[in-house]
């Protein structure tokens, strides 16, 4: 449905570094970055707003990189919503098929098709600066959505939103697009709504794609510890390559080496293990086998967060592992869980990837 091949641009110092992805028809992407990444220019590029210094982006199949925007039959929402204030929600909505040269009635019948199926039929005589934030939303939506455009382009769309609406339209997006089966490219910075939304996930840093895949794979395999981290990884073990793909684990002392058949590691000599936080057990119950390393930690830091217990262990090496309870689980621990106090740990083989070392970082 829409390709990008080797797309190269420049603007002032940024630039977008051969960027090549895919999206197939009826699929939802998220590109996933930090601000300041490149997002929405890599967006705008798409949609014709910035012509590449070099490279092809293609539209079922034909050529559109030289084609104008209102040529290329897309739809883009703003997280600013991008509303006329001096027009109605219809006004709004029907814009863009007033453009096309629709007929009246046939605008009508759509603008209010489109109204129902949002549940925006009662504010069509509204106009914007009377919407709440969630209201402006499914109105820019509607208006991008009435138009059957080939893609939907949505940049940070749910980022000007409070929480509770921010999640409401989340569950919308994701009818939307199993209802209408709309090709989407949603662009974020909020690694819960990639994952809550995206069938393929992209990751981006600095202008360059720096991974992408079915979201559990990207997670479960890191490409390197950028991207790690972006998802949430926060616990990184220094180790090293020897000879014959013997991995040495520092500071933990003995672990279990039958877990360390991680992936080829030639050529690779410095590597970080990455450890999700599921995978640090604390007062760990299963086979030994089960884990790379069990051994004794030092509480400490304890801290509530969003009805969860986030647990900082210390190892005596200077090794720190974070970790996150149920309050159920916290509750049902051998020992209350103090700072300052010493916990058996352990941790999952299962969970345990590597990427490798950065040595500027």
């Amino acid at each position: 449905m829409l390709r990008l091949e080797e797309v190269c641009l420049k603007l002032g110092t940024f630039e977008l570094h051969r960027v090549s992805l895919e999206v197939k028809e009826g699929e939802y992407l998220v590109l996933l970055g930090p601000t300041g990444t490149g997002k929405t220019v890599l967006l705008e590029t798409i949609a014709g707003l910035h012509p590449p210094g070099s490279g092809k982006i293609f539209l079922k199949g034909q050529d559109a990189t030289l084609l104008r925007p209102e040529a290329r039959h897309l739809g883009v929402v703003y997280q600013d919503y991008a509303l006329f204030p001096h027009m109605s929600v219809y006004g709004n909505i029907a814009f863009g098929l007033r453009l096309k040269g629709e007929s009246k009635t046939g605008i009508s019948k759509a603008v209010e098709e489109m109204a129902g199926f949002l549940d925006i039929g009662p504010l069509l005589g509204r106009r914007p600066k009377n919407l709440s934030g969630g209201e402006r939303q499914r109105v820019a939506l509607a208006r991008a959505l009435v138009l059957r455009p080939h893609v939907l382009l949505l940049d940070e769309p749910l980022s000007a939103l409070d929480r509770s609406t921010r999640d409401r339209l989340q569950r919308e997006l994701k009818r939307i697009h199993r209802e209408i089966g709309v090709t989407i490219f949603h662009i974020t910075h909020d690694l819960s709504e990639a994952f809550f939304l995206g069938d393929h996930l992209v990751v981006m840093k600095d202008g360059t794609i720096q991974q992408e895949g079915v979201p559990e794979e990207v997670l479960e395999r890191p490409a390197n510890r950028f991207v790690a981290g972006l998802l949430g990884i926060e616990n990184f073990i220094p180790a090293t390559v020897k000879a014959h793909g013997e991995i040495k684990v520092q500071g933990l002392g003995s672990v279990n080496e039958e877990t360390l058949a991680l992936a080829a590691l030639e050529g690779t000599e410095f590597i970080d293990l990455t450890v999700p936080g599921w995978a640090v057990e604390i007062f760990p119950e299963r086979e030994s086998a089960s884990y790379l390393w069990q051994g004794k930690m030092l509480v400490e830091n304890l801290n509530q967060a969003d009805g969860h217990l986030e647990v900082e262990l210390k190892h005596e090496s200077g090794i720190g592992l974070r970790t996150s309870l149920s309050r159920r689980e916290a509750a049902g621990m051998p020992i209350p869980l103090e700072e300052g106090r010493e916990v058996f740990a352990g941790l999952l083989g299962e969970g345990i990837h590597w990427v490798s070392r950065d040595m500027d970082s």
